[in-house]
């Protein structure tokens, strides 16, 4: 039997998928996993620190029973990338056979893994705000641009606030949206650009209380996306409403770890699980008044969705990738 597999690039990953493909991609697989449609385990972390590599990657497995796509993603954080010029986070994407565990294709999953971490507030803030009119990033990074991207495909916005510990960073970033239909306000702390605002979206690799309950206003949103603490425990235990992606990596990862630990937050404790209300088994914000706290980990099973759907967009567009026998 042929064994060949595809391999593929950035440049063909990103000709290909469009943030559109990404988020509808992302809702779908939301939408599935709610239904009972998608397997998927928790990510596993290999931390090589201890053996002296600087380092860290998850594993993250997947089958997307609705495109019957099977596939793992690799990613990890690399302390010694930036040096090197690589970006801190890097990602591949395997896709299977289901039926017999052949490599159908390896993928370049930066991009990948880009679009569907920003597709994810995206989608979120749509079911979640009660208002979008003034949004403030707290960290201003690539992960941040993403957010901020998806976003603006589905959301209605008047105001972004920036907040990071860099001004040229923020120049950056606000120079990547040079037709932007919203303005910009550069905050010179983070409770100025909390203050009023929202949606509050944590995008760091900080591990810090960088959002105080006082400044988080009736009807707020705020959202981290961080894999450390970002907010102070209070912006969590005084929320009215705990919104997570999925249940069982949140009380192990994130924002409210800690909590966790501590007794303080349990599986019962989360009030909206997006995947359930996508499904319809469940209703996302109620009241215009209620502060919610969202915590967005990030599944492999969007990685792995995406992939599958490049593939059958290549398909479609009658285009062969570079292959390899894996016979050989």
């Amino acid at each position: 039997m042929e064994q060949k597999a595809f391999v593929i690039g950035e440049e063909t990953v990103k000709k290909y998928l469009t943030p559109e493909d990404v988020i509808d991609c992302v809702e779908k697989t939301w939408r599935w996993y709610g239904e009972g449609k998608v397997i998927m385990p928790n990510k596993i972390t290999t931390d090589m620190s201890e053996l002296g590599v600087p380092g860290w990657f998850n594993s993250m497995p997947a089958y997307i029973g609705p495109m019957d796509v099977a596939g793992i993603k690799v990613v990890g954080g690399y302390d010694g990338n930036r040096a090197l010029g690589l970006p801190f986070i890097k990602a591949n994407v395997l896709i299977t056979d289901s039926r017999t565990g052949i490599l159908r294709a390896l993928i370049s999953g930066d991009y990948i893994n880009d679009m569907r971490t920003g597709a994810q507030p995206a989608i979120m803030t749509k079911l979640l705000a009660s208002k979008t009119d003034v949004i403030t990033f707290i960290g201003t990074g690539l992960m941040a641009y993403t957010s901020l991207l998806c976003m603006s495909k589905v959301l209605d916005m008047k105001e972004i606030r920036l907040c990071d510990i860099s001004d040229e960073a923020k120049d950056r970033f606000i120079a990547r949206f040079p037709d932007a239909p919203f303005k910009f306000v550069k905050c010179a702390s983070n409770e100025e650009g909390c203050r009023g605002a929202d949606v509050i979206i944590t995008v760091t690799n900080a591990n810090a209380n960088l959002v105080e309950e006082p400044w988080v206003k009736k009807g707020a949103l705020v959202m981290t996306m961080g894999s450390f603490r970002e907010t102070s425990f209070d912006v969590v235990r005084k929320a009215d409403k705990i919104a997570v992606d999925q249940v069982g990596q949140s009380l192990h990862r994130g924002n409210v770890k800690e909590l966790a630990e501590m007794g303080e937050i349990t599986a019962d404790s989360f009030d909206i699980i997006i995947p359930d209300v996508l499904a319809g088994k469940a209703q996302a914000r109620t009241n215009p008044d209620d502060r919610i706290y969202a915590q967005i980990i990030g599944t492999g099973m969007l990685d792995v969705a995406v992939g599958g759907l490049l593939l059958e967009k290549l398909a479609a567009a009658g285009v062969t990738p570079a292959q390899f026998d894996m016979t050989k």
